[in-house]
């Protein structure tokens, strides 16, 4: 989602300013993994805030014989409407003036990486929050928030109850065939030291890597995310504390940011009404951005211990 930097300043050379595009996007970019296998879109601008998608009911299945010569009786064509409302999100810090003429290009590229790592950890926490609040909840070993324990890890157990779960909701796989899986650094440890997983550097057949992958099981390639998201257990366990992990098929969600606001970086610098002297620069980064669970069946939150 991320785009291209825009500045508002003639004091710096074009060279310098494309060696901050970079390392911002870089760091921008490394951060955002849970938006991996979305449904991206840029809504146009003055078309309103509001994206209304409508989903359709699958039908019936017609098990009963025509009578000969007969047309098929009409069925209605059902469905519901899913929609989110785009808000504007950002960040800004300032530099002296200072400390930019002492070193500017080793002070301001370690502070827009800063920001461009912020910029992708928000989008990315943005995107959690939707899937957590919007996918079927699910916990390890079939528990449930008020005995989970803290041996209830992620396990390959878990992965394929999932998994057949989204079959059973037909839900969609990539074109690749496989689901995707999001997981935490916490969780990923049982994962991996089982010997049916493979990881990246095992496959045999050439892939486009996600952002963050990490390897395969059971028809699920796995990310690696390194946002922290937790909840505490509730009753007899509330001091156990589970992490949220996530697997899901295609067109589950959605990521949406709108045209002419897309997140990007900003640096304003020299004199103006708001800094008269000059003793600053400004750096900041901002857009609007939605995530949306389109389909609740087709994707799990699933928290283990």
């Amino acid at each position: 989602m991320a785009e291209a930097l825009n500045r508002t300043t003639g004091d710096l050379s074009t060279e310098v300013m494309t060696y901050y595009e970079k390392i911002f996007l870089k760091r921008a970019k490394a951060s955002i993994v849970l938006s991996e296998g979305a449904q991206k879109s840029t809504h146009g601008k003055n078309s309103g805030k509001s994206i209304v998608f409508n989903r359709k009911t699958p039908m019936s299945l017609a098990t009963t014989a025509l009578s000969e010569g007969a047309n098929p009786a009409v069925s209605l064509m059902e469905g519901s409407a899913v929609s989110c409302t785009l808000a504007e999100y950002g960040n800004r810090g300032k530099i002296s003036k200072f400390l930019t003429l002492v070193g500017i290009d080793k002070n301001n590229a370690e502070n827009i990486e800063v920001l461009g790592q912020n910029m992708g950890e928000t989008i990315d926490r943005l995107t959690g929050n939707a899937l957590s609040a919007g996918f079927t909840a699910g916990f390890a070993n079939s528990k449930k928030a008020s005995s989970i324990k803290t041996s209830d890890t992620l396990d390959l157990t878990d992965v394929r109850t999932v998994v057949q779960n989204l079959e059973s909701a037909k839900a969609q796989r990539y074109p690749d065939g496989f689901y995707i899986g999001k997981v935490q650094p916490v969780s990923k440890t049982g994962l991996m030291a089982d010997s049916t997983w493979l990881g990246v550097r095992q496959y045999t057949d050439p892939k486009d890597l996600y952002n963050g992958e990490i390897g395969e099981v059971h028809g699920v390639r796995f990310l690696l995310s390194t946002n922290k998201m937790s909840a505490v257990g509730t009753g007899s366990s509330s001091t156990v504390t589970t992490y949220y992990n996530f697997i899901h098929g295609a067109d589950s969600f959605g990521a949406y940011d709108l045209e002419g606001d897309q997140p990007k970086l900003y640096i304003v610098s020299g004199p103006d009404s708001n800094n008269v002297t000059g003793r600053w620069v400004d750096i900041a980064w901002a857009g609007s951005y939605v995530a949306k669970v389109l389909n609740s069946t087709w994707g799990y939150s699933f928290r283990s211990a």
